[in-house]
């Protein structure tokens, strides 16, 4: 839990104990656990800092404090946030994403396991069973995921290849992720002919190939390369060479004009190291996509 987390909580908290008396001294002791804990007047101290408690000189121990009028206002917003809900729709939909990725590269997470985690917390509050299944349906309908269900209830759900790509995004936002895919999409092509020019037909000659290719896809796919080429078990000499692959490859989509010969190359590439070294992404789905598309399987 970062600070920033930490610290609404306890501004929420402190909200509900002074009933929104800006001179009322509250003791937040009971907040923290372990009790004694110096965390505590680490946040204490913070939220000072930033204005939004007082009177904290006013208690030896440093665990207690005034909100301040910016940081009443601050907690009244964070409490209106939390019982929003469309906010609280975001949380489940980012979450279940989120919850995803953290069983990256399978992107499984079975229903109770999600129920029982920490994506499911709204600030002081939880997500409500109801709220999650609706945003496993959006999701769902959206192709971020696939669900595992029988008549009765939801469980099991997996990312796609198009909810692992979102996963990837810092920070994850879904509704932005679907409104950045409504774009017009990119094609990319390369057209090759042989013997000088002149159009050649016969066995082994080919003329106009193209090779369209999806940039967001290949980007990702260089991603998950170099996601699995640091945990995986290879020497250092490989890996060197894996993920010096797939950052060129990265690099070369990076461009303003790409060479599509060239991304042809270093995707063929970076396909045979994962097939050679990782074998764990032949079971994610942007890998399965890439392979299909260049005609490489992957084993």
């Amino acid at each position: 839990m970062t600070i920033e987390i930490e610290t609404d909580l306890l501004l929420v908290w402190l909200r509900a104990e002074s009933g929104g008396d800006t001179q009322a001294l509250v003791d937040a002791e009971p907040f923290w656990h372990p009790v004694g804990d110096a965390r505590l007047v680490t946040l204490i101290d913070y939220l000072k800092a930033v204005g939004m408690v007082h009177n904290t000189e006013l208690y030896a121990s440093g665990t207690a404090c005034s909100l301040t009028a910016r940081g009443l206002a601050v907690a009244d917003r964070l409490i209106a946030e939390r019982d929003n809900p469309r906010m609280r729709f975001d949380r489940a939909l980012n979450g279940l994403v989120a919850a995803g990725m953290d069983n990256y590269p399978s992107g499984r997470v079975e229903a109770i396991d999600f129920l029982l985690s920490k994506h499911m917390a709204v600030l002081d509050e939880i997500l409500e069973v109801a709220e999650v299944f609706r945003a496993v349906e959006y999701l769902e309908a959206n192709k971020i995921l696939t669900v595992d269900q029988t008549p009765q209830t939801i469980r099991a759900f997996t990312l796609t290849a198009l909810g692992i790509e979102c996963g990837f995004k810092d920070p994850i936002s879904v509704r932005k992720f679907l409104n950045e895919q409504q774009r017009p999409g990119i094609h990319n092509e390369w057209n090759i002919t042989v013997n000088g020019g002149a159009p050649q037909m016969g066995q082994d000659n080919t003329q106009n190939n193209v090779f369209g290719y999806d940039p967001q896809q290949l980007a990702l796919f260089a991603r998950e390369v170099l996601a699995a080429a640091q945990s995986a078990e290879m020497s250092e000499e490989v890996r060197a060479v894996v993920v010096a692959d797939a950052e060129a490859l990265a690099a070369e989509l990076a461009m303003g004009a790409p060479e599509p010969g060239r991304v042809r190359q270093l995707t063929e590439r970076v396909l045979q190291s994962a097939r050679t070294n990782l074998p764990a992404l032949g079971w994610t789905g942007v890998a399965q996509l890439v392979s299909a598309s260049l005609g490489i399987p992957l084993f």
